[in-house]
């Protein structure tokens, strides 16, 4: 039984000690699509996006981390937007699978900005692949007395300002604050935890073929935990960018892109700087996205 509240410590609460103790794990690419961390961005764009996201932690550690996503926004009316999210997050034998339905609300400020206001339902599906796991008891209670899966309603809500020049958010995931207990309330129970996101980017335009854009995320957690991530990326010609990132505490982040009319395409590379880089080669992301209905748009996200 030792072996698998361990693992499952790992996934629910120890894996905080690598991901800062955060039960949703961020993408390094998370500018590129802001839809990803708040519900408010849902219909905020210039063009109707659907977008891909790969992430792998960690390379080099055997079944260490890895998460696809699929998101997609539009505008239904000026006024209201609407969006889509799946997800998979697993670690070794431990999966969450996620789907996600927004709708937002916006309203006009001034002549070229808009307050968005969002909200998401959610369901979770926590699953543990029995088959993988290494137990040192063959009759362990937690495995007997345990369902290997469970599906769990959840919520976010979030708040999102954009202008063509800039944006800023504050959102809120997990709001039920539940527990998930996998059928076994003596053994496998853990609590999702409220997780807060804070955005805010900026676009310089240093002349006709050049850009500058700074932007952060700060990421907390109702624990007293948190995590910044500071982002300066340029521009080139609205075609090619280039950028980096620092982590707090955690990595340094060097990624690159292209966008034409229709789609944009961008790779993220993690550089660990905690000890875990004795370990580890860094951790990869693919980011994918192909626009609807539109005509081109800026590079900034909105």
């Amino acid at each position: 039984m030792r072996t698998l509240k361990t693992i499952i410590s790992i996934y629910f609460v120890g894996l905080s000690a690598m991901l800062y103790a955060q039960q949703i794990p961020t993408l390094s690419q998370y500018m590129e699509n802001n839809y990803l961390l708040n519900p408010g961005a849902a219909g905020t764009n210039s063009s109707n996006p659907i977008s891909f996201h790969y992430k792998k932690w960690w390379s080099g550690f055997s079944e260490s981390p890895t998460m696809q996503s699929i998101t997609a926004h539009y505008s239904l009316t000026p006024s209201v937007g609407l969006g889509g999210k799946i997800f998979n997050y697993s670690l070794g034998p431990l999966s969450k699978l996620g789907i996600e339905g927004t709708y937002a609300y916006h309203f006009k400020v001034t002549e070229n900005s808009k307050l968005s206001l969002g909200l998401s339902a959610q369901l979770y599906q926590f699953y543990i692949n029995k088959n993988l796991l290494k137990l040192e008891e063959e009759n362990d209670a937690a495995i007997v007395y345990s369902s290997d899966k469970i599906i769990v309603p959840d919520a976010a809500f979030g708040i999102y300002y954009y202008h063509e020049k800039y944006f800023a958010g504050i959102s809120v995931y997990q709001l039920f604050n539940r527990k998930v207990h996998m059928m076994n309330n003596n053994y496998l129970e853990n609590r999702q935890i409220r997780h807060y996101f804070l955005t805010a980017g900026y676009r310089f335009d240093i002349n006709n073929n050049i850009s500058l854009e700074p932007s952060f995320l700060i990421k907390l957690i109702e624990k007293g935990i948190g995590q910044a991530d500071v982002n300066l990326r340029t521009i080139f010609n609205e075609l090619l960018w280039a950028g980096f990132s620092y982590r707090t505490s955690e990595s340094l982040v060097l990624n690159a892109g292209i966008k034409r009319e229709r789609f944009a395409l961008g790779y993220a590379y993690d550089w660990p700087l905690s000890d875990i880089k004795q370990h580890s080669l860094g951790s990869h992301e693919l980011y994918f996205s192909f626009f609807f209905n539109k005509s081109k748009t800026k590079l900034v996200t909105p």
